[in-house]
């Protein structure tokens, strides 16, 4: 199983632990970056930790997409930098 599959499955479990059930929003990874269709702060700030954690220790960066008529929702990227916390 590769990093952005196991990535996502701890992911899923730090949502289940932390809220009592599986509401992770959609995860897809592209070029390395991990998109999130999320527009609230705490499932982004938990998907960040959990990167970071996950990663090794390695500082993740955020960026918002924000909603449009044709998609009405958040979209977050998530991209783990070289940079050590």
């Amino acid at each position: 199983m590769g990093f952005e599959k196991r990535a996502n499955l701890t992911i899923k479990e730090e949502f289940v632990e932390k809220f009592g059930w599986d509401c992770t929003p959609r995860l897809e990874w592209t070029n390395g970056t991990l998109y999130a269709d999320t527009s609230r702060k705490e499932e982004v700030d938990l998907i960040k930790e959990t990167l970071e954690w996950y990663s090794g220790g390695y500082k993740v960066l955020t960026s918002c997409l924000k909603a449009t008529k044709t998609e009405p929702w958040d979209q977050w990227a998530f991209d783990i930098t070289g940079e050590k916390i």
